[in-house]
């Protein structure tokens, strides 16, 4: 035999053996090139569980939220945050320092008292107040002792308050920005007094003061709602109280007649004035 012979042999042998440990590498008996098309098993994904709150579209706020409260309405003024982009967290019924923040937030975006309480006004900007204009009036924020009134911005109202009891409460209207929340003393009043609204001329009976205007330094007292040379209201007395008036006076505190004249007769110079929004 040729010594060529075995030496082919042997080198088939060799070929042989590493086709078969080609194959052996890819854990099956067929080709390499055909192991690779074989196709994957599918990947099944694991399942998760996720929990989220979901709020009706009309859920309605009818009371006032401010720090510190639990109720199940929180979560529906939260939810109307999230659609006003001011508040990223899960709605729960509790009104904590992140839900005061987003109220602070949208109440700054909407040029609104920033206080952090959702009452009439903010609430109401939010949708679906239901909670009406009136709001009862809060002892707790009476002086303890002589003859006083509060006003609350946010839900458009005053009270007269005897030894830290109310006494008597009424709607009004006021401005946005002003007078700043704080205490304040009666020192001037006047039986009539006038403004300019715009380039007319207005008047108003029963001016008590107790602060002046950040702006422009004007007194800012409780006052009956104006008149217009004709006699005319400036605003219809039953719309006092509406958040949807809120601002339209420059600084002062409109009340009705009645209610100017009460204001008037209980509050004398020295007396206090607590504004709380």
């Amino acid at each position: 035999m040729p010594r060529s012979l075995p030496l082919l042999a042997a080198t088939a042998a060799v070929l042989v053996g590493i086709g078969a440990l080609a194959a052996w590498s890819f854990g099956d008996d067929e080709p390499a090139e055909t192991a690779e098309t074989v196709p994957l098993a599918p990947v099944v994904p694991v399942e998760t569980t996720t929990t989220t709150t979901t709020i009706p579209a009309d859920c309605e706020l009818s009371v006032r939220f401010e720090l510190g409260v639990v109720d199940p309405q929180v979560a529906c003024l939260e939810s109307r945050l999230v659609a006003a982009g001011a508040f990223s967290g899960e709605p729960d019924e509790v009104f904590d320092e992140q839900t005061d923040a987003a109220v602070r937030a949208f109440q700054a975006a909407e040029s609104l008292t920033v206080d952090g309480v959702a009452g009439p006004v903010t609430a109401g900007l939010l949708g679906n107040w239901t909670g009406g204009r009136h709001v009862p009036a809060d002892p707790d924020t009476c002086p303890d002792t002589g003859r006083s009134a509060v006003v609350d911005r946010a839900t458009q109202r005053a009270w007269l308050c005897d030894d830290g009891a109310v006494v008597d409460e009424m709607p009004m209207t006021s401005a946005i920005t002003q007078p700043d929340p704080g205490t304040y003393e009666v020192y001037a009043k006047d039986q009539q007094s006038w403004s300019y609204i715009g380039d007319e001329v207005s008047t108003m009976t029963h001016f008590v003061a107790f602060t002046h205007g950040k702006y422009q330094g004007s007194r800012i007292a409780f006052h009956s709602v104006p008149t217009w040379g004709n006699g005319d209201f400036v605003q219809p007395l039953d719309s006092l109280g509406d958040p949807g008036r809120h601002g339209e006076s420059a600084g002062c505190i409109r009340v009705s007649p009645d209610d100017a004249v009460a204001i008037w007769n209980w509050l004398t110079v020295g007396d206090q004035v607590v504004v709380i929004s």
